[in-house]
């Protein structure tokens, strides 16, 4: 897809994300003026963001208020101890621990307890740590392991201090962010369509 195609769909795409639910359908019709391809593409994104919903939902100070935040406090995951929450969300708890060979602090990442079994949302969480671990970008942060602890499986990534994205970036920011050499302020995710999202 070349340059204009991709600012097109992107266009329409966060002007359909402004739309209501009940006015989105009508709205894309309108937009994509019969163009079969571009409605394909557009609905495919708008598609994987109801999907994906917001990766950390909750502030660390709300999760860190709940039963299942506050139980994971001192757990330890191999040679990683669970110190505090920083966030949750549909797609994972979030937590701060310390890494007891290294010495050092990571993130680690689980799923919501309603979801640990689930064989679906098990499958996700393999596939992120392939994703992560194939990409190899100064401003994307690393994947350390996918610890299996105590039938609890979860991802042990870099712990990225800084500013807490909420929702979509605008591409401009992303690209921003991709191109500078501060800390890592993303962490990318793969979406259904293969999209690499930000």
């Amino acid at each position: 897809m070349d340059a204009d195609r991709w600012r097109q769909v992107e266009e329409i795409y966060h002007s359909a994300l402004a739309q209501s639910p009940k006015t989105r359908a009508a709205f894309l019709t309108d937009a994509c003026r019969g163009d079969a391809d571009l409605l394909e593409k557009v609905q495919s994104l708008l598609s994987a963001e109801e999907q994906a919903g917001s990766f950390l939902e909750k502030p660390a100070l709300e999760v860190a208020s709940t039963l299942s935040g506050a139980q994971q406090i001192g757990r330890q995951f191999g040679a990683y101890q669970i110190l505090h929450p920083l966030g949750a969300g549909g797609m994972g708890e979030v937590y701060r621990a310390h890494d007891s060979k290294l010495g050092r602090d990571v993130a680690i990442k689980t799923l919501p307890g309603e979801f640990a079994g689930d064989p679906q949302r098990l499958e996700r969480l393999r596939r992120e740590a392939r994703t992560l671990a194939s990409l190899n970008h100064p401003n994307i942060g690393a994947i350390y392991d996918l610890e299996d602890a105590d039938g609890v499986n979860c991802l042990v990534l870099e712990l990225v201090e800084g500013e807490t994205l909420r929702g979509p970036l605008p591409v401009e920011r992303a690209l921003d962010y991709m191109h500078t050499k501060s800390p890592r302020p993303w962490r990318p995710r793969t979406t259904k369509e293969s999209f690499i999202a930000i």
